[in-house]
């Protein structure tokens, strides 16, 4: 089953690639208990989702609903009332995203925030002349020690990353530096080989750098492999992927440090029965864990099942949408610890929409 925090980043992996019309989208999560015999629900999350008039979401706020009493109410005193409890406030801020976009609608920068705007890290992008990623590098601001200052940024979308280069007296590479918001994160150094040609000797990471991906591209443009790594130039594995002739992705291998293979993930999608199944299997090919996703005619998710090695159901969501064909409510059922009154199922977890 999927813990609570996952299964928030769940909820929120369902709509961060979408662009919408609304200004701001509130999902809740409720938990759902039996009590003799009566469903009931009780508010454990909820997310809060901004949008800016070109309908790219700009922020997104967690928030938790299962406070103490002690954070929820407050002893006040007046002339005539003597002492009694006050509500102070029913939720507080988890986690929150901030997002900024360049002038083509490409992300180029998030920010994590916690609880009293901590700062977590900020994470930028960035892209080819076709829009396609080709870097990604989070780092934590604070923990940076190489500021090599350079402007600031005026206008929001504006690019926040440089390069500079130094060169020998024929006009060879033997240093290149990446700037990040006015840091030096990435420092790679160059030795000329037999041929006169420059090979890179070293890469530096700054020590607030947490992880830095490079992404390649086929001749179609699609993602092919990615490669990662963490603090100090760590190397955190590698994926590669493949897709059909219709541009969907249908074979990821996970690959570690070691360039060993450690997960595989395959998906198949059969379209006469408005079905999709995802295949997650160990390095051996193995088979742990089998998700079937059925759709409705109109080709959206309606039933999404995880089932075991065994074929065995562990979960299941059913999907409900509104008349404008968006997500209204997500019931998650426990098929291993089922709830029933009747023969109605009870489910674990409702998650419901709200659109402004």
């Amino acid at each position: 089953m999927l813990s609570n925090v996952k299964y928030i980043f769940y909820v929120l992996a369902l709509i961060t690639s979408i662009c919408y019309s609304e200004k701001s989208i509130t999902i809740k999560v409720f938990h759902v208990f039996e009590s003799f015999g009566t469903e009931t629900q009780e508010l454990k999350n909820s997310i809060i989702i901004n949008f800016d008039s070109n309908g790219f979401m700009i922020d997104s706020t967690i928030f938790s609903h299962t406070l103490p009493l002690s954070k929820k109410y407050v002893y006040v005193s007046g002339p005539n009332e003597g002492l009694k409890l006050k509500r102070k406030y029913d939720k507080e801020m988890v986690l929150s995203y901030k997002f900024e976009y360049d002038k083509l609608g490409n992300r180029i920068s998030t920010t994590l925030l916690g609880t009293n705007d901590s700062l977590y890290w900020k994470e930028y992008q960035k892209y080819d002349d076709l829009g396609n990623p080709i870097k990604r590098i989070r780092y934590n601001p604070l923990r940076a020690v190489n500021p090599d200052m350079m402007n600031k940024k005026e206008d929001a979308g504006e690019m926040i990353w440089g390069e500079s280069y130094e060169y020998d007296s024929t006009g060879t590479v033997l240093e290149r530096r990446e700037f990040y918001n006015n840091y030096v994160l990435v420092v790679s150094t160059y030795d000329l080989d037999k041929y006169k040609k420059p090979t890179k000797r070293e890469e530096y990471f700054d020590p607030s750098v947490i992880l830095q991906t490079i992404y390649f591209h086929n001749n179609d443009n699609q993602l092919s492999h990615e490669v990662s790594v963490g603090r100090l130039g760590r190397s955190f594995g590698s994926k590669t992927y493949e897709y059909d002739i219709l541009g969907r992705r249908i074979n990821t291998v996970v690959y570690n440090e070691n360039g060993t293979v450690e997960e595989k993930f395959n998906t198949v999608f059969d379209d006469d029965n408005f079905k999709i199944y995802d295949y997650y299997s160990d390095s051996l090919s193995n088979l742990r864990t089998l998700r079937e996703v059925l759709l409705n005619n109109e080709g959206r998710m309606y039933i999404e099942a995880v089932l075991d090695e065994k074929e065995r159901v562990l979960e299941k969501n059913v999907y409900y949408y509104d008349n404008k064909g968006r997500v209204a409510e997500v019931r998650q059922y426990d098929m291993v610890r089922r709830g029933r009154t009747g023969d109605r199922e009870i489910p674990i977890r409702v998650n419901t929409y709200e659109y402004h």
